[in-house]
């Protein structure tokens, strides 16, 4: 999952404590690495936003993992990821994500983004709403290799919840 480019209004930063710029094309990052890291995200992003799951693929090691921490789910390997974006495009067809904040840095890309999109269908096990969704997330991408290593996704569960009934159990769960 990455930020749709462009959207409408978008505010990433390219390092910690720089300020944010109306581009997200563009880094503030110094570092080679970290600028490198950085064309590595938008190839992503771009293949991502156009469904271009084999595009996307290439930007990912061998032994990439996903995983999308408030649901203690993973998917291991490029054929597990594979699945991973089929299962997300079917749950939430028309998903964007608007990037509010993005750090470029030497071993890895993290991005704040605003989720929008209907679910549906189901969402990696979660029986869909059918209801717009809105919620916010933090990917961690690391990097190795001059490829990602995969995604690790934040969001709060209670709002996710809150919009989505059949996701209520998960907050009654123990704790994983």
């Amino acid at each position: 999952m990455v930020a749709s480019l462009p959207t409408a209004r978008c505010y990433p930063s390219g390092v910690a404590g720089t300020a944010a710029r109306l581009n997200p094309f563009e880094t503030t990052a110094t570092h080679p690495q970290a600028r490198a890291n950085h064309a590595l995200w938008l190839e992503h992003a771009r293949a991502e936003n156009h469904r271009e799951l084999e595009r996307l693929v290439a930007t990912l090691h061998d032994d990439c993992e996903y995983e999308v921490v408030p649901l203690a789910q993973r998917w291991r390997g490029k054929d597990q990821v594979r699945d991973f974006y089929r299962g997300l495009w079917r749950g939430i067809p028309n998903v964007r994500l608007e990037l509010l904040h993005r750090i470029d840095a030497e071993d890895c890309v993290v991005e704040e983004s605003e989720v929008y999109g209907r679910m549906e269908g189901p969402l990696f096990g979660i029986e869909p709403s059918g209801a717009d969704l809105r919620y916010r997330v933090v990917i961690f991408f690391p990097v190795r290799d001059r490829l990602f290593t995969g995604e690790r996704v934040y969001f709060d569960l209670a709002d996710f919840a809150r919009q989505v009934p059949a996701a209520r159990a998960l907050l009654e769960a123990p704790s994983r």
